[in-house]
């Protein structure tokens, strides 16, 4: 078996107006993350099919892993509404002044099964957007790119 990962590169000087404020709002995010310890900070914006951006950043807690890392804090909040408003698309930024943060800074296993369950329930995908704050801006049309064998309700 093969799995062949997809991932879009683009520029984010060519991407239209509205995706560059939708991808910049994860950097926003960024900056009410909480990360005394582990110094990296993570932005998280989701775009709702109504136009809606919710945002959420990582928070930490001295009681590790008590902390919740941003993309579930942002689509946490975003799921009270699925039934009538659906996530079409997240954005992730994240700077550390510890460590080297990724080109292609795909969110945790934890985060990626979290955007699963959400793409299961309102049954569409959902786009990644992510992104270092440099010129390269990384896009994958789903998160089955990253989680080909995800863990799946099955209703009887």
């Amino acid at each position: 078996m093969e799995k062949i990962v997809k991932i879009d590169e683009l520029k984010f000087s060519e991407l239209s107006a509205d995706k560059k404020d939708f991808v910049r709002q994860a950097q926003v995010a960024s900056k009410q993350s909480y990360a005394p310890y582990s110094e990296f900070h993570v932005g998280c914006s989701v775009l709702h099919a109504d136009g809606h951006i919710g945002l959420g950043s990582n928070q930490e807690n001295a009681s590790f892993p008590s902390g919740l890392c941003a993309e579930r804090v942002a689509l946490f909040e975003s799921a009270k509404t699925l039934d009538i408003n659906i996530v079409t698309e997240i954005a992730v930024y994240a700077t550390s002044t510890k460590y080297k943060v990724p080109k292609i800074l795909m969110p945790c296993a934890g985060c990626l099964q979290v955007i699963s369950d959400i793409r299961n329930r309102q049954k569409s995908s959902i786009k990644i957007w992510m992104w270092d704050g440099a010129e390269d801006v990384y896009l994958a049309d789903d998160v089955s790119q990253f989680l080909p064998f995800h863990f799946e309700l099955i209703k009887g």
